[in-house]
């Protein structure tokens, strides 16, 4: 396969929008990431639109409202990893040497139920290993992991607060505001041990990523296009039923296909819709060993200048987690963080190598490697 590179990027901020449509979220992500990519719509040759929207052709609307071009159009639903495995799809495109410029966009938005119409509550049911409530599933895994490991919640509450401080630099994220650990701990209790500030918030928004051939991106600019180095799409493993195991086999297959090594890593945008994702997803991604995630927070290893910085962006818990853009959106986060382009929250040693992971419910982890 030929070498992919990532050209160009774009946001619509995540958050509550209510006076907006899904066509508004998506067309500014999308004309963001043209600029970004010095592009015009027509160079497009194709789009592969990330969203869990209950409606038909969402992408074919969104680009229908950038003009009639002709190009492929296909929409993605993978879970939370929606937006990882639109990305992995544009890739793969221009990496069989089918196309030459491909787009990856996710777009979703929140529907309001109309309250007047009466409706039968859902019956509670198992999602591969995760049941229907997510929060009480993985407050479920921490209790057990605190247990296991004689840790305490604070760790958890740690990875709040520097979640948010990262967010509250960050004009794209939900979240902008910082928090205390006390904030953390008072915070209304959600499933114990998980307030509301472990938590990830859902909300509305869009992002896209423009993906070419390296010959190619030379015609359009000069800026820095990272190397997708790996791109790794991997379902719930036959003898287990674990995030955590599929996460592990995952990472490895990415070191091994981009030649590098979990210390290589610069910067990690990792799954985080709860505090305990991190820690459990750093161990299985081998930054540290069983037991230790805490520590790389307690140290300031997972910190904007620590060693691996783990979410610049905020991650989910407080950049967002809009799902259909949410994977999108890492890779949009990397590759500002590899140019310099990231102001308040830039990270201050270069950025060489950077992870990009997402989980899905149903069991599905999508893992990309972007290196200068």
């Amino acid at each position: 396969m030929r070498e992919v590179v990532v050209i160009g990027a774009g946001l619509h901020r995540y958050g509550l929008f209510p006076d907006k449509s899904i066509s508004d979220l998506g067309t500014e992500a999308i004309r963001n990431a043209l600029n970004d990519a010095n592009m015009e719509w027509e160079d497009i040759e194709t789009a592969y639109c990330a969203t869990t929207q209950p409606t038909w052709s969402t992408g074919h609307q969104i680009c229908q409202q950038m003009g009639f071009t002709g190009l492929g159009i296909m929409n993605v639903e993978n879970a939370s990893a929606s937006g990882s495995s639109a990305f992995r799809e544009a890739f793969l495109a221009v990496a069989s040497g089918a196309l030459d410029i491909a787009m990856a966009f996710g777009v979703d938005k929140i529907i309001v139920p109309d309250k007047s119409k009466s409706r039968t509550p859902p019956k509670n049911r198992t999602v591969g290993s995760m049941v229907a409530s997510p929060v009480h599933f993985f407050a479920a895994v921490a209790r057990q992991y605190m247990k296991e490991h004689g840790t305490t919640v604070d760790p958890l509450a740690q990875i709040s607060v520097k979640s948010h401080f990262n967010a509250s630099l960050n004009p794209f994220a939900h979240f902008q505001e910082a928090v205390s650990l006390e904030n953390v701990h008072n915070a209304r209790m959600i499933a114990d041990p998980l307030t509301k500030l472990h938590c990830c918030p859902w909300g509305d928004g869009g992002a896209a990523v423009i993906v070419c051939s390296r010959d190619v991106a030379r015609k359009y600019t000069d800026k820095l296009c990272p190397t997708v180095a790996a791109s790794i799409l991997k379902s719930t493993l036959p003898d287990q039923d674990s995030l955590y195991s599929l996460t592990e086999l995952s990472a490895y297959l990415s070191y091994e296909a981009a030649g590098v090594d979990p210390k290589d890593l610069d910067l990690i945008e990792l799954h985080d819709a709860f505090t305990i994702e991190e820690i459990i997803y750093a161990e299985a991604i081998g930054l540290c060993e069983r037991g230790e995630g805490g520590r790389l927070v307690e140290d300031g290893t997972t910190s904007l200048n620590g060693r691996h910085p783990i979410n610049s962006s905020g991650g989910l818990i407080s950049m967002g987690h809009p799902i259909g853009p949410t994977g999108v959106g890492q890779m949009a986060e990397i590759l500002w963080q590899m140019r310099g382009e990231c102001g308040k929250r830039q990270i201050q040693k270069p950025v060489n190598l950077a992870m990009a992971h997402m989980v899905g419910a149903g069991g599905v982890c999508v893992i990309h490697l972007l290196k200068k």
